[in-house]
């Protein structure tokens, strides 16, 4: 196995950062819902898939090794780590441009859905870890939450976009 001589300082900023965009993301979509519901889906799409997906991405992909020191998984082949990185970059670029080019409340609302239902997919296998591998239970349970949280964010929102997408002109 090589060795990974990288420490998990720069992921876990980076992890940190993301905790901290989602937060932050969603008590922005939140404020602005009761003001300007069409900018809070441009916030939701922008900061919870657009900044979440990019951090992601860094951290998975281009500090993959700082990654797998955080997260105490040390392999000699990253190619699935890179894969992962790299279907947050695209989720999240297409969400920025929705956003920032306002393609529309629809637009908005299929970036969250889809980076919904791809994280749905990584709590289904966080999940399975939690329950049957003894060895990461307290990592897998801890993500379990956390994704758990998100998820039903990116879905309340997504679904509240879809439904305004449907009555309001683009």
């Amino acid at each position: 196995m090589a060795r990974n001589t990288a420490g998990p300082a720069v992921a876990s900023v980076l992890f940190a950062a993301t905790i901290v965009a989602t937060i932050a993301g969603i008590f922005a979509t939140i404020y602005f819902m009761f003001t300007d519901p069409g900018f809070a889906y441009r916030v939701a799409a922008a900061v919870l898939v657009g900044v979440v997906g990019i951090l992601s991405f860094l951290r998975h992909s281009v500090f993959y090794r700082s990654d797998q020191a955080r997260m105490g998984w040390i392999q000699d082949r990253p190619e699935f780590q890179l894969e992962v990185g790299y279907a947050n970059l695209a989720i999240g670029l297409i969400a920025l441009l929705a956003a920032g080019l306002n393609w529309g409340t629809l637009a908005c609302a299929v970036s969250l859905l889809t980076y919904g239902t791809y994280l749905l997919c990584a709590l289904l296998l966080h999940l399975y870890e939690a329950v049957y591998v003894v060895e990461i239970r307290g990592r897998a349970t801890k993500s379990v939450i956390n994704t758990a949280f998100f998820v039903a964010a990116l879905y309340i929102f997504g679904f509240l976009a879809l439904a305004a997408s449907h009555t309001a002109p683009f």
